[in-house]
């Protein structure tokens, strides 16, 4: 049994159980039995749609070591090989306790050296060996080359149109302040993008999905999709995509789509400005220093890749050497190799 500890929230959005998601499936394929656990009920959409066990440690996902208690019972007796914890809210503490009984690997995004682990996870286009001198953790694994995406997206690429006709607008699971809506605003108002048609995808846990709908009914070339269960597709189909930082920017690189990206949480931003510093996609800013400004910024942007086919060409060519969608199975791989031990 290889256990994956992941949430899925308003708060925290979905990111953390999607990327798990991609890691669970690639672990089936190679005959592993996989159980997530999760501090309550709100991740039980998003994993039972892909058919995946889960159990409910009917804990405070912001207080992990509350859960302890219950996890160590799970574990006592020997239920597992492998552990992987996705949380921002994992201490050194937690995961020393975890690995009392079984391995354990941890997906990072924030370079943390504190943590006693056996496989530490940074496939951000950012992460280096550097970064980790004196860390705990046992091997590292770091880079794009560990990005975990869904099979399909190492299996399709768009090629460049001449002329542009459709945008992809993503902001992840959850939209506290409405990114979408605001950069949709702006594309409509803008006179370089406003003959654009849009795809827009509202994240399950959106609060502003009405909003969104409202927009769709007022304007002909806007379309609203939620809960896509095939998100390569879209991407294939798009000329160009506006996303916050994430995993979904590794999903978008590896089918070749050019990017404005943006940030509006902390941990977004260091992903963005590392795909910014390479020369691989359009700065669209960063929503915490620039407020309701940045959404204009992303239209600009938007404006003048669908104005320049060679521009797209060359972010799309670049793109594609970023990921290749085998990072999931790599990451599998790593885990089924210390779960036999």
């Amino acid at each position: 049994m290889i256990w994956i500890r992941a949430d899925a929230n308003q708060e925290v959005g979905s990111g953390h159980v999607m990327r798990c998601l991609s890691i669970a499936e690639a672990l089936r394929r190679q005959g592993q039995q996989v159980c997530f656990l999760t501090a309550d009920e709100r991740a039980a959409g998003l994993l039972e749609a892909r058919g995946m066990e889960f159990k409910a440690l009917h804990s405070d996902y912001r207080c992990m070591e509350g859960e302890l208690e219950a996890l160590e019972g799970l574990l006592a007796g020997g239920g597992g090989n492998f552990f992987l914890a996705d949380s921002y809210f994992a201490t050194a503490g937690y995961l020393s306790r975890v690995k009392n009984y079984l391995p354990v690997g941890y997906l990072d995004d924030k370079c943390r050296l504190d943590l006693p682990v056996d496989l530490l996870i940074n496939y951000n286009i950012f992460a280096e060996s550097s970064l980790y001198e004196g860390a705990r953790a046992a091997e590292l694994l770091l880079g794009p080359a560990y990005a975990p995406l869904r099979a399909e997206f190492g299996e399709c690429a768009i090629e460049v149109r001449e002329r542009a006709a459709r945008v992809l607008i993503t902001t992840g699971g959850s939209d506290r302040y409405d990114l979408a809506g605001q950069i949709l605003r702006e594309c409509l108002a803008h006179p370089g993008a406003a003959g654009l048609e849009y795809w827009v995808v509202s994240g399950i846990y959106n609060g502003h999905l009405g909003e969104l709908k409202e927009l769709e009914g007022q304007h002909p070339n806007v379309k609203i999709y939620s809960n896509v269960p095939r998100m390569w597709e879209l991407m294939q189909d798009s000329d160009i995509a506006a996303t916050a930082g994430g995993s979904t920017m590794y999903e978008l690189s590896a089918v070749g789509v050019p990017m404005v990206a943006f940030s509006f949480v902390d941990n977004q931003e260091r992903i963005v400005e590392g795909f910014v510093k390479k020369g691989l996609v359009c700065f669209g800013g960063n929503y915490l220093a620039q407020g309701e400004g940045m959404a204009a910024e992303v239209a600009e942007n938007i404006a003048l890749l669908a104005g320049d086919a060679a521009l797209r060409e060359a972010y799309s060519r670049k793109l594609k050497a970023v990921a290749d969608g085998r990072g999931a199975m790599r990451i599998a791989e790593q885990i089924m190799a210390r779960a036999m031990e």
